[in-house]
């Protein structure tokens, strides 16, 4: 069991008791390679590496369903904030769309050349992005499942596009250099601005992953700096750095109700942080060694990470002493 736990610092917030994230289960067997929340509850959509998709409590530990149709690994995966729809994509380009509630098929998407490394629903689920190794952001329409928007890399390494949750602003990362900010409408996709900065070495702050707090009103970017960067997406300031790994930062993803944001990175471990001034309130050990897959539970009880050996891991989150 892995514990650390520290006070929340005041900074004009309101206290909140420390923390403790503790791992709790390990699932021998089930290797994930992305995590996608349902938008309520304790329940995770999983991508495997044997090509399947199952849908796991946390609180159980059971698998509630299995999702089957992938020819290839699929590294991507999404759930609709309706509930509805899971999105995943794959090694082979294949995008497809299922219902969450029955696990039915109902659309496969061929839009890329090379294999899907994210994907990520619009708030009305209306739209769909879908980042690819082929260096192109694609926004689709559910319904119809043609595209409306296409972004091209031209060279600047695309990473991790996820749209606002309550806009249809989009966030991409590149490798070049930061992130930008996008408006998808029915004539494409425009960049309305830039979050980017020099880091201390003097190199650009090339970003592998980023998410949105659930407000929509920060962002963060993980980087090949081994720093992640908090930004205000209102004035497109930045707001902090997060220090701390010894290599790329390749995930990053806010809790539900913000406060907290873990990363992980190819130096095996996940750090959980306190996004209100910038420390750190855990260091888990013998994660992933390429960057370990991370999702909080909706319900703010849980998080999923993957240990070194591949396996999945299952972490409580709760007020120290409890």
């Amino acid at each position: 069991m892995i514990t650390l736990a520290i006070a929340a610092a005041m900074l004009g917030h309101k206290p909140l008791a420390p923390i403790s994230v503790s791992l709790i289960k390990k699932l021998e067997g089930i290797h994930p390679l992305a995590y996608a929340a349902a938008p309520s509850g304790s329940r995770v959509a999983v991508a495997l590496e044997n090509n399947e998709v199952r849908i796991i409590d946390a609180a159980t530990r059971q698998t509630l369903r299995v999702l089957k149709g992938h020819p290839q690994p699929p590294y991507a995966i999404a759930w609709s904030h309706d509930g509805t729809f899971i999105a995943t994509g794959d090694e082979s380009a294949r995008i497809i769309i299922w219902n969450a509630l029955t696990g039915e098929r109902m659309k496969t998407i061929i839009g890329h050349i090379r294999g899907i490394q994210n994907l990520s629903f619009n708030s009305s689920r209306t739209m769909l992005a879908s980042t690819g190794k082929d260096d192109v952001v694609n926004v689709w329409n559910v319904s119809s499942g043609k595209k409306v928007a296409e972004i091209l890399g031209k060279g600047a390494n695309l990473y991790s596009a996820k749209f606002n949750p309550k806009t249809d602003a989009l966030l991409a990362g590149t490798l070049a250099g930061g992130a930008r900010i996008y408006r998808v409408t029915g004539a494409g996709a425009h960049v309305m601005n830039f979050l980017t900065f020099t880091n201390l070495g003097g190199q650009p702050h090339g970003v592998l992953d980023d998410d949105w707090n659930p407000a929509g009103t920060r962002a963060v970017t993980a980087a090949n700096d081994s720093s992640a960067v908090l930004w205000d997406t209102k004035t497109f300031k930045r707001l902090g750095t997060f220090r701390g790994h010894a290599d790329w930062v390749v995930r990053a993803e806010f809790s539900p109700g913000g406060r907290w944001m873990a990363t992980s990175s190819s130096d095996r471990t996940v750090k959980v942080w306190d996004t209100t001034n910038f420390q750190k309130v855990a260091d888990l050990p013998d994660q992933g060694a390429v960057g370990a897959p991370l999702a909080f539970t909706a319900d703010g009880r849980f998080m999923l990470s993957t240990g070194v050996d591949d396996n999945l891991e299952v972490y409580s989150i709760r007020a120290a002493g409890k």
